[in-house]
Order: C-alpha cells, then structure tokens, then sequence
C-alpha cells in the first residue's frame, strides 16, 4: 500500500508525530493537518486515500469536518476514520451519522490502527470495483447448549477476524432472544432490532432495506441488535421472514454471522437449518461438554445435519487439560487472562482456525 496517501488530522502534535511515524514505516505517504480549516484545505489540496480525523479540537471539531468532507462531491468517496477518547454510544452514532467509515478509540495499538486503515481501503476498493456483490456470502452460527461460555464474545471476535483477515463484509445479527448481548458489549442502541426488522412487510426486505436496520461498529462490520427487552420470540410469520432476510444478505455478498446464545426455540431451530455451519461452543468443563453431546446426538431429530454442526472449545473459564468430546473439536480458543503472549498467539490461531473454515 506505499502508493497511499493518508491524511492526519488532530490538534496534539505528539499524536500527529506518532500517528505519522507508524504510517510511514508502514510505507504510505502522510499529510498532516492541525486543526479543523487546515484538515479540509489538506483534503483538497492532497486528495488522500484516507482520512484519519480526531474527534475534539478547538473551533471546529471532527463531526463537523467529516460532515463537510462528505458532502462535497469532490472529496465524498474519500473514506474516514475517526480516532476519539470517548467511547460514548453517542459519539459512536454520530460520527457514522455524518459518514464516518470506522471508529477507533484512543488510546489504541499501532497494529490496531494499521488493521482498520487496511480494512477500511480494502472496503473502498471493492466498493469501486463492485467486488461487493460479485460473489455470495456464506451463513454461520454460534450456538452453545449451555450458558456462560463465552458464545456472544466469540462472534463478535469471528467478526472481526473475517474482516481484517478475508476482506469480506459481515452482518452479525443477534438471535440471543429476547436480551441479547451484542449491543450492550459493543455500545450500541437497541432502537431499531432485529424483532423491527422481521415485523417489517415480506416485499420490503432487500439488502438495502435491510441495512437500515444495521448499525456500523466497524468499517465492515454492520450488527442487528436484539431488542433487549422482554418481549415475544417471534411468531411463524417471522421465522419465513428470518429466512427470506437471510437469503438476501447472502446473495448480496454478505457474511452473516449469527448470534444464537444457548436458547433453543423455532427462530434459533430455523437459523440452524438456514446456515452453511453452525459453530456448537461449549467451555470444555464436564457440564458444558455433557450438553454439547447431547445437542449433537438430538440435532437429526431437530432437522439439522450433523456434519454442518462444528464443536468449538472456547476456554472462557480456564484452561482445560483434557476435553472429552466425541467429535474433534474445529478448534479451541485458549483462556487469555494471565499476560502471556503465547497464550495471546494461541487464541489469535484459534480464531483464524475458524475463519480458515467459514471462508
């Protein structure tokens, strides 16, 4: 990416001088601006490939900047990514309100930065190229049998690893009825959920339609909340919608991720049977390994093929010495807690084991 050109805009010179240092000994060329007036004259003058952006600075803060910059027909396409101190649900709407493309916030890792200004390029080029829609996306699920295994966290993490990794948009749509878990771990509201969108009429569910009821977290990673409320589960009518809406999202290029948590019902039964793979978590303890067999002998009873159920360890409760499990598991994600980079790298391995497989 050397022949890239990336433009700072921050009012703290130590952030610019560190920012630009990371950039540069990745091989781009970098701009610097240092303040609101100054980043816009920049952007016309330098016509960068990407927009770095602080949020607060004096006079005329990012908000405003993003604005302008998206609304001129010369610098709209020009992709934006925000850097903050404040992780308020907020600012996190607003930003992508006025067309921010990603959202990070400080303080934050160079490799961190440098994996979202990848992510948010590679996006502009498919979008340029129509690469988005040349081919269909896949449908995977995570389910576990029991609770408290981490299961919420993991496709978020999955998520996020197809992006940075395959450079492919995902749509992660939380099925944990009626809570859920998503929106609360990444910040999000719950105004316009899941339950809204398969209420909607069957002739309205395009992918275009259905985007309205996404919310950006990243740059190409758009969520479906849940309601978090207790409210019904959905009724048949909306169980022949959830397949429809699935369809639609594939067929537009679309990796669907969905969050089914441990709750078995017939919107989770048909989002089983809609999807390539289903990723069957359990912790790796006694417990949770006795209900993940179970659920893997009863799935033929349930309508669901076996050999498109996966079991996945995911050691949210330590580390485990032996798993007993009949079927191998895809793969394990070690327990991360203690600072140790090796069990650092492990986890990164396991994540990338299951992206290797969804792709």
């Amino acid at each position: 990416m050397s022949d890239k050109k990336i433009l700072i805009i921050d009012d703290e010179f130590p952030m610019r001088y560190l920012i630009e240092h990371q950039l540069k000994r990745e091989g781009f060329d970098v701009a610097l601006a240092k303040d609101g007036p100054d980043g816009l004259t920049a952007v016309s003058k330098h016509k960068p490939d990407l927009v770095v952006l602080d949020v607060m600075m004096p006079g005329m803060n990012g908000f405003e900047v993003c604005q302008q910059i998206k609304s001129t027909p010369e610098t709209s396409q020009i992709p934006v990514i925000f850097l903050t101190a404040s992780d308020a649900k907020e600012y996190k709407t607003k930003a992508f309100a006025v067309g921010a493309d990603d959202y990070l916030t400080k303080p934050f890792l160079a490799e961190e930065l440098l994996a979202h200004i990848s992510a948010v390029l590679k996006r502009t080029e498919r979008i340029k190229t129509g690469m988005l829609t040349q081919s269909s996306g896949r449908v995977v699920s995570l389910f576990s049998p029991k609770g408290g295994v981490g299961t919420t966290t993991l496709a978020i993490q999955l998520s996020e690893a197809i992006i940075m990794h395959e450079n492919r948009p995902v749509v992660l749509i939380d099925l944990n009825l009626p809570i859920g878990g998503v929106a609360q771990m990444l910040n999000l509201h719950t105004n316009h959920n899941i339950l809204d969108l398969l209420k909607a009429p069957t002739e309205q569910l395009s992918a275009a339609y259905i985007r309205q009821f996404t919310q950006r977290h990243r740059a190409d990673l758009l969520v479906v909340p849940a309601p978090a409320s207790f409210v019904g589960s959905g009724s048949k009518d909306m169980v022949r919608k959830l397949q429809i809406m699935l369809n639609k999202l594939a067929d537009a290029g679309y990796q669907v991720l969905l969050d089914l948590g441990s709750h078995l019902n017939e919107i989770t039964r048909t989002a089983m049977r809609q999807s390539d793979m289903v990723f069957v978590v359990t912790s790796g303890q006694p417990v949770a390994n006795k209900l993940c067999e179970a659920f893997l002998r009863d799935a033929p009873e349930l309508g669901l093929e076996a050999r498109r159920l996966l079991p996945v360890v995911n050691e949210t409760h330590g580390r485990m010495q032996e798993i007993n499990l009949t079927r191998l598991p895809v793969a394990t994600i070690p327990h991360t807690n203690e600072r140790s980079r090796t069990r650092l790298w492990l986890k990164e391995q396991g994540i990338r084991k299951l992206v290797s497989i969804v792709k």
